[in-house]
């Protein structure tokens, strides 16, 4: 029983992460001139855009699918420490945030803020923040004892890459101008170090 398990959880975990990666490239294809290394992913969502309920269900099942790997994980860990406790928060902080984007679509750029505009900022940034914890959480996790190292490098890749990515918004010129790139790179980083952890999981319990 606990096999079958975490083969769902795991599945729900690679299905979560490769559908907000992969997917949106699908989708991209069916709106003009959009370039995933410059543009964002939210970009695919705005009110404009010609692939926006696609996106928008797609964000909002990407969320859910990470609700339901946090409680399932959760629920595996023999003991429920401050640190499997803020782990899960983590993931589900950042499942919740996805929901609330894909609801509230990003604004155009270079129009006006509105409310939904502010609202899908706000839950992608913070969504973000706490899942870019997440490596760190884990260092002090004793199923993930092993992975400390990797987990500390995971956590620095994430916090560097995200900080780039804000840096890169709403620039035009040089390297700084890679937004979609930079956003994409962070989410592999944080994804893996969610995939890694539970991975090594599956092979202690």
């Amino acid at each position: 029983m606990e096999k079958t398990i975490l083969i769902f959880l795991f599945t729900i975990v690679l299905l979560a992460s490769l559908g907000d990666l992969l997917v949106p490239v699908f989708i991209g294809t069916k709106y003009p001139n959009y370039n995933h290394f410059i543009d964002t992913i939210s970009t695919l969502g705005t009110k404009d855009s010609p692939v926006q309920k696609y996106q928008r269900i797609n964000l909002m099942i990407v969320g859910v699918l990470f609700l339901i790997f946090c409680i399932g994980e959760y629920l595996l860990f023999k003991q429920k420490t401050w640190a499997h406790n803020w782990y899960t928060v983590g993931i589900f902080m950042f499942g919740l945030g996805c929901i609330l984007a894909g609801i509230f679509p990003e604004d155009i750029q270079g129009t006006s803020e509105t409310n939904s505009g502010k609202i899908h900022g706000i839950s992608s940034g913070i969504g973000f923040l706490f899942l870019i914890l997440v490596p760190l959480w884990a260092i002090w996790i004793k199923e993930f004892n092993t992975l400390k190292i990797m987990n500390i490098i995971l956590f620095i890749l994430g916090l560097i890459t995200f900080i780039i990515f804000l840096l890169s918004e709403r620039q035009t010129n040089g390297v700084f101008k890679f937004t979609g790139f930079f956003q994409r790179l962070n989410l592999t980083v944080l994804y893996g170090a969610l995939v890694a952890n539970f991975i090594h999981l599956r092979n202690v319990l």
